[in-house]
């Protein structure tokens, strides 16, 4: 099923504060500008070097903030969120952000450009955000005083990592107009990804709130939950499944695919292009889950997941219940450079079996079915199970 290149979608906070289909790709960074115009930003800043150790009054300055500084504008100045340079620091919290655990505050986040504001997709459910008030569609507008745009997500990201379990972040945002400071204390954050159950009529229900990989020390994943439980609930009996990607922001590219493979036959599940037109599959075996799935969506279900639901659709594999996805369809490469900083760069657009991009658009449910206006606002997994119409309608499909 895996790809000769190993790739990572996670939109996030990374995992825990950012947002937006990564596939990450490793590689390692070297070489340098080429072409006339980088040629001549390589003397312009080589001149500018010079003129600062022989004439600048003020010799306290460090060279390598500088440089770092330097190639964070080059970047930057391409003004599209999801492509950034990090320094060592940013670039080891963006990296932490796609196992399963973390210190920090359990917040998945977006850039909306529309806004030029820092977004929230969704809190981690009990993450120390989550127990503190933090909502999705809340803009982080400042941490600890400090002004974030939404161009300035990863600095944001950083700031609110910046500091051990069990210290406090004032984190500022915007809801309804109004703005509002917020304490939130740091913790470590184990991401533990799946939920499941038996409900009536040997129907499982597996609810799955991100996509993360092991950790260096673990081999447990989403994937490996999420495995584990389906299996226990099909020695339990389970005869019909429903899988609710309610809120799930995305994560990991491979354990989505881990997962469609549990599921689906033989064949693609996914597939990038390249400006280039390079395509790179992703594929099941043909092995499946043989029974009737139902998948729960909503505004809040992105990346990794629309991946998911996607495939499951295009194989008619699945009834999709709920309201539109979120829309996030781009993929980044992630780089590490020697010196432990990094970069993430836009380098594809992904798409489902049946050739469809989902950037921009999102996954219309084949049922759509809204919460009752009371809960507008809520997470799905807050609604009472009598008052969840989007579950009672799959079980009603399901029947």
């Amino acid at each position: 099923m895996k790809p000769a290149v190993k790739t990572i979608v996670t939109v996030t906070t990374t995992a825990a504060v950012t947002f937006a289909a990564t596939s990450v790709l490793y590689a390692v960074g070297g070489g340098s500008f080429a072409g006339s115009a980088q040629d001549e930003t390589e003397r312009k800043l080589g001149t500018v070097e010079s003129y600062l150790k022989n004439n600048y009054l003020y010799d306290d300055y460090n060279e390598n903030e500088l440089g770092d500084a330097a190639v964070k504008a080059y970047v930057e100045a391409l003004d599209e969120p999801y492509t950034h340079y990090y320094t060592k620091d940013e670039f080891e919290s963006y990296m932490s952000g796609i196992e399963e655990s973390y210190v920090g505050i359990g917040v998945v986040i977006s850039a909306d450009e529309e806004a030029g504001k820092i977004v929230v997709i969704a809190p981690t459910e009990g993450s120390p955000a989550y127990n503190a008030g933090i909502k999705p569609g809340d803009y982080i507008t400042a941490v600890d005083g400090t002004a974030y745009s939404g161009d300035q997500m990863n600095e944001c990201v950083s700031a609110i990592k910046n500091g051990k379990a069990g210290t406090t972040v004032k984190v500022t945002i915007e809801r309804d107009g109004q703005s509002m400071d917020i304490d939130v204390i740091r913790e470590e954050i184990v991401d533990e990804s799946v939920e499941s159950e038996m409900l009536d009529n040997n129907i499982g229900y597996v609810r799955i709130s991100g996509f993360n990989s092991a950790t260096s020390d673990s081999q447990e994943s989403t994937f490996t939950e999420f495995r584990d439980q389906t299996d226990a609930l099909k020695a339990n009996g389970m005869q019909k499944l429903i899988i609710d990607l309610r809120d799930n922001p995305g994560g990991v590219l491979d354990v989505a695919c881990d997962i469609a493979d549990y599921l689906l036959p033989e064949g693609i599940i996914t597939y990038t292009e390249t400006r280039s037109g390079e395509r790179e599959e992703y594929r099941s075996d043909t092995s499946e889950l043989d029974m009737p799935i139902a998948v729960l969506i909503n505004g809040n279900s992105a990346s990794a997941s629309e991946v998911l639901v996607g495939a499951l659709k295009d194989y008619g594999k699945a009834i999709v219940v709920g309201e539109k996805s979120y829309g996030k369809g781009i993929v980044q490469a992630v780089y590490p450079f020697y010196d432990g900083s990094g970069m993430s760069m836009t380098i594809a657009k992904y798409y489902s079996p049946n050739g469809v991009c989902i950037h921009g658009v999102g996954i219309e449910p084949d049922e759509t079915v809204s919460l009752p206006a009371e809960y507008a606002g809520m997470y799905a997994s807050e609604v009472p199970r009598e008052n969840d119409t989007q579950l009672n309608k799959a079980i009603e499909l399901l029947g």
